[in-house]
């Protein structure tokens, strides 16, 4: 007998999308599906920032030992201040607790072992549609996971009221998934007084919010993109928060993250806090790695590296925004329609095309062109002289060819 006879391992449509690309060997095949922004060359840069910010690191450093199970404190204190602010911070008075994490993965893991462990329905609920990394990893760690909808994907819009009452029907205990701005995949985010309305929703009714928060600075801003899940923080008694740097700072195979609770629970302190997260990341991972943390740390504690890097990220996001416009006015050129229109008005990386499932295959197929199966494109992997071969071929779908727009 033995235990590992496998030949072809189960894989979902993802991974078997990546494995296509990956054994594609046409020079002119175009990745839309994975989630990286790629400049005009098609590479994925490293921020000028951050390789000065390296390079000091490695002349100053004098040793690889372990940090704790809680990471580098340092970092958290510099990340919680850059999503949160000073005043939050300070008016929580000690009720937040953070700990360093590897990545986003780890997050969403870390928070489903949580609220398995410290809520009465183990239960939470995300939108529908949402990245499915997130739903499988609540679903490993043994959540009940439940579905609220949020995009109407027949008319390319955030479907607020069916998503207000989808908070409604859940029950005092249960979690709620939010995305922290740059809704993968689609690309709609809620308005700052729809962050209000789903903060008093979440309180009234005994709703414990959790935040992924991925993309800062990739939608609006740096400042902007976070000032919904500063309305929210304000209002709701706890809330639990996960952040990546991964896209923020360009750090994506170094894995770095930030994994925080923040509560008015009266005994609770944030050392408490602190231990009880570290607790349950013991039991997946022993020591989160440091290198991308003191790059960081140096960036953000250096005003000069600070500022080229706000200035290279405010270019991206810049560049993402004139990405859709193109790409949204190629398509309404060809369709001699407005259909498109959402293409402009989303923020961040993604967007949903109303495209089916042999229309995705059809594209990679004979135009080489990947998106992801659920139809996500990854609008800041496009390059300029890209624009017109992707919307031509997607125009000429036999799908679009035949609807009516």
């Amino acid at each position: 007998m033995r235990h590992f006879d496998i030949l072809n391992p189960n894989l979902d449509s993802t991974r078997q999308m990546f494995n296509e690309l990956e054994n594609d060997l046409r020079s002119s095949k175009i990745d839309l599906g994975i989630g990286i922004y790629r400049d005009e060359r098609g590479e994925a840069p490293v921020f000028k920032a951050v390789k000065k910010a390296e390079k000091i690191l490695f002349q100053n450093e004098n040793s690889k030992s372990y940090k704790s199970p809680s990471g580098n404190k340092k970092y958290c204190e510099n990340i919680l201040e850059l999503v949160l602010g000073k005043k939050i911070i300070n008016d929580r008075n000690g009720k937040i607790g953070s700990i360093q994490i590897p990545g986003a993965g780890s997050g969403l893991r870390i928070a489903g072992e949580l609220i398995k462990s410290k809520t009465k329905n183990k239960t939470i609920s995300v939108p529908n549609p949402t990245w499915g990394q997130q739903t499988f990893m609540f679903q490993k760690s043994g959540l009940n996971v439940l579905k609220h909808d949020y995009y109407d994907e027949k008319n390319n819009f955030l479907d607020f009221n069916n998503m207000l009452k989808g908070i409604n029907n859940l029950k005092s205990g249960d979690a709620l998934l939010l995305h922290g701005c740059c809704h993968n995949p689609t690309g709609a985010d809620l308005s700052l007084e729809q962050w209000s309305i789903v903060a008093n929703l979440c309180k009234k009714n005994g709703v414990l919010p959790f935040i992924d928060l991925v993309y800062q600075g990739l939608g609006h801003g740096i400042n902007e993109d976070v000032l919904g899940i500063q309305n929210l923080i304000k209002i709701v008694p706890e809330v639990i928060l996960t952040v990546s740097s991964s896209k923020t700072f360009g750090v994506y195979r170094d894995r770095c993250g930030l994994f925080a609770v923040i509560t008015d629970a009266e005994r609770v302190t944030s050392q408490s806090l602190e231990t009880m997260l570290s607790e349950i990341a013991r039991e997946l991972y022993f020591h989160p790695p440091d290198h991308a943390a003191s790059i960081i740390n140096i960036l953000l504690a250096d005003e000069n590296l600070k500022e080229e890097w706000l200035s290279e990220l405010s270019s991206m996001q810049n560049r993402i925004v004139s990405l859709r416009q193109q790409i949204g006015k190629s398509f309404q050129d060809k369709r001699q329609t407005d259909f498109f229109s959402f293409l402009k008005s989303q923020s961040g990386m993604f967007s949903l095309l109303p495209i089916s499932n042999e229309g995705i295959i059809e594209l990679r197929k004979k135009s080489g062109i990947y998106l992801m199966p659920d139809g996500r494109i990854n609008i800041a992997s496009v390059r300029e002289n890209q624009i017109d071969f992707i919307t031509t071929e997607i125009c000429s779908l036999k799908e679009f060819q035949s609807r009516k727009l």
